[in-house]
């Protein structure tokens, strides 16, 4: 019987779509000072070229391909990435809340599950997540930054089961990424529901052991798979 809830923030929670447009329109725009100009379809080939190879770093990669491999002008626009990203938060509002995201966590919450986050972000998403009321949803009060653990690492995933009481085979992990969210989480025994969202929608299991248990197009589509299934 399914009594806690994991959750990644990014695509689940975060919409993130403005951030993601506006950090593809930095990269390209860092291109093109240095005289290499990739159209919008030349850089979408190449990121889901990377997405579909499981890259672990995607923004990395994305620009020490296109810069073909040039490791002084990469590690500038990394630079340049990195430190325009308080301007991309603001533009975005900080946050983009999936839609009807409270009412969800509010109804989960009403029938006792136990929810928690396991979420590669900043220490900041905590304070903006409190800020906008989210975070009281949430056992944890924490993102990766803050304990210095990562995903797909599965001690992330115990010590996160562990802080919040939780036994990873009464636990459901709803994520978006096949890599850093599914595999790790079924190899701890988590059911897991995958939101195929944003970039990472056309990430492909290899086998079966990267298949999530439940797919999902809605993120209002978890309530219905935990009630219809008897989760």
């Amino acid at each position: 019987m399914i009594k806690n809830i994991l959750f990644d923030i990014g695509g689940p929670i975060d919409k993130e779509v403005l951030m993601d447009k506006l950090i593809d329109e930095q990269i390209i725009n860092s291109l093109k000072f240095f005289d290499i100009n990739i159209s919008k379809e030349e850089y979408i080939e190449t990121q889901n070229k990377l997405l579909i190879a499981f890259s672990k770093n995607l923004y990395k990669d994305i620009i020490w391909e296109l810069t073909n491999k040039n490791y002084k002008l990469a590690s500038i626009i990394e630079k340049q990435l990195y430190d325009t990203e308080k301007e991309r938060n603001k533009k975005r509002g900080f946050f983009e809340p999936q839609e009807n995201i409270f009412n969800i966590l509010e109804n989960l919450k009403k029938k006792n599950y136990n929810l928690g986050i396991v979420a590669n972000q900043p220490t900041r998403c905590i304070k903006i997540m409190q800020k906008i009321g989210l975070l009281d949803f949430f056992s944890n009060k924490y993102v990766s930054d803050c304990i210095n653990l990562y995903k797909p690492d599965e001690k992330f995933f115990l010590y996160v089961c562990n802080d919040i009481n939780a036994n990873p085979y009464e636990s459901i992990m709803v994520g978006d990424r096949i890599d850093n969210d599914i595999v790790p989480a079924k190899n701890l025994g988590i059911t897991t529901i995958r939101f195929i969202t944003g970039r990472y929608r056309i990430q492909k299991p290899r086998n079966i052991s990267e298949k999530a248990d439940f797919n999902i197009n809605n993120i209002s589509n978890i309530e219905e798979i935990i009630y219809n299934y008897g989760l």
